[in-house]
């Protein structure tokens, strides 16, 4: 199969599949160590300018084997402990990786599929903090290396709202933004804060079937 069908099974598979979170997910992916007060990444739908910002951040990840993704958490700042109480959704992205950043006109991250989110207000050594989780995903998808993100409706504010944190791990390459409301010129995929990554966790199930029923549907429609 190749990327694009990848690409596109992938998202369908959100709103085929039911959204009850697996049983004893496990962490698939884990870059979830950050500063709450330390440096970060416009990740949210927030409108447009002058008052708003909408910027999509999405993180690479690898997968050494077939994977189910279930559930995504990201991580904000608090500057404002209500900010989370008005998101209750947001989109997704899962886009094959081939280069340093996504590809434009290609990855699209404006029509990524829509899906439940809750932000819960916490609190850490370093201070208050959100954790951003989009469950009940079921994202069905082989070994390789990916583009992954969950970017909210978000309420917006002097700078287009919370900042998704930057993790304390590196690994791979850098995230990469797309920021919809670009000027002068069309939006494309940028490096924003080089040498940072953005902070995630990912879990679900692997090894999985490679050919679920869910699955075959989905690869039969791209074939």
């Amino acid at each position: 199969m190749n990327k694009a069908a990848i690409r596109f099974a992938a998202l369908a598979l959100v709103a085929l599949v039911a959204v009850a979170p697996i049983a004893n997910a496990t962490t698939i992916w884990d870059q979830s160590t950050f500063d709450p007060l330390g440096a970060g990444f416009f990740n949210t739908i927030s409108g447009g300018p002058p008052f708003g910002m909408t910027v999509y951040t999405v993180a690479d990840v690898t997968l050494t084997g077939q994977c189910v993704v279930d559930c995504v958490t990201m991580y904000y700042s608090a500057l404002d402990p209500g900010w989370g109480g008005a998101i209750s959704q947001g989109v997704v992205n899962v886009f094959p990786r081939t280069g340093a950043l996504p590809i434009d006109g290609t990855d699209n991250p404006t029509v990524g599929a829509v899906v439940p989110m809750t932000a819960t207000l916490m609190s850490g050594a370093g201070g208050e903090y959100f954790a951003l989780t989009a469950c009940g995903l079921n994202i069905n998808l082989p070994a390789g290396d990916y583009w992954i993100s969950i970017t909210p409706n978000a309420p917006s504010g002097p700078g287009g709202g919370e900042l998704a944190l930057g993790s304390t791990t590196y690994l791979g390459v850098d995230p990469a933004s797309y920021d919809q409301y670009a000027f002068p010129g069309p939006p494309a995929w940028f490096v924003f804060n080089p040498g940072l990554d953005i902070a995630i966790k990912i879990e679900g199930s692997c090894p999985v079937s490679t050919e679920t029923s869910t699955w075959g549907k989905v690869k039969s429609l791209y074939r």
